[in-house]
């Protein structure tokens, strides 16, 4: 797995549900593409391309991992699968390759969901950007909800917005929008720990960048192991 430098939840989200016997995750490191305080748009985000030959190297290339995941999920969109694949295989030619944008419109599939509520951290441009890319899968996003601080820098704030606050915007989507799923989007949103409770309550399919990126992964790797506790998604086999 390859970690953007100031990601402060995928690591210690994905160690957690991917905490089974016989599964072995190793992570580096690829630097942010842009400064603290510094708006996040999709040319920022195409640049983080540029350096993640290097942190593939970090990888054991000596024994092949089975998946090799890039963990940013607005970065994986705007840089596009086939690029993202190219560059992985350049140094890791036999692993498959996911990516949490990926993995969300695959669990999205799985989950045989029709219409999409979708919570974010992101600039209108980004959030809008994805929503079209989810809307052009075959997917309705009828609802959608992003957090705003006019005064702060959202990319930087996003680790730090409460899984209370998640599941609030979560609730409120569910209860204003007919959908069957709601995608929380982006890998510093810390809301893995929350999803479970969030679908007893409302109901809908809950789908996170994190957890849709360690079950991709675990797909991929041809496990097929159930994992209660982590949402209905953990429990879909395919």
């Amino acid at each position: 797995m390859v970690v953007i430098s100031n990601d402060q939840s995928l690591s210690h989200e994905a160690r957690a549900m991917l905490n089974i016997p016989g599964v072995a995750l190793y992570e580096s490191r690829v630097p942010a593409s842009r400064e603290r305080n510094q708006a996040v748009t999709l040319d920022g985000m195409k640049k983080q391309a540029e350096s993640i030959d290097e942190s593939l190297r970090q990888i054991n290339t000596m024994r092949s991992s089975d998946v090799v995941a890039l963990g940013c999920t607005s970065a994986a969109m705007a840089i596009g699968p086939t690029e993202l694949e190219l560059r992985i295989h350049k140094v890791h030619p036999g692993a498959c390759v996911t990516n949490p944008f990926t993995a969300i419109l695959s669990a999205l599939r799985a989950l045989r969901s029709v219409r999409v509520g979708y919570v974010s951290p992101y600039p209108r441009e980004l959030a809008e950007q994805m929503i079209g890319e989810i809307e052009a899968a075959g997917f309705r996003v009828p609802k959608a909800s992003t957090f705003h601080n006019a005064d702060g820098f959202i990319a930087d704030d996003a680790p730090f917005i409460s899984p209370a606050s998640i599941s609030n915007a979560v609730r409120k989507i569910a209860d204003e929008a007919e959908v069957d799923t709601i995608v929380v989007a982006c890998t510093q949103m810390r809301a893995a720990a929350i999803i479970d409770e969030l679908e007893r309550v409302t109901g809908k399919s809950i789908i996170s960048s994190n957890q849709a990126l360690c079950w991709h992964a675990l797909r991929l790797a041809k496990c097929q192991d159930i994992i209660p506790g982590w949402g209905r998604l953990l429990e879909t086999v395919a």
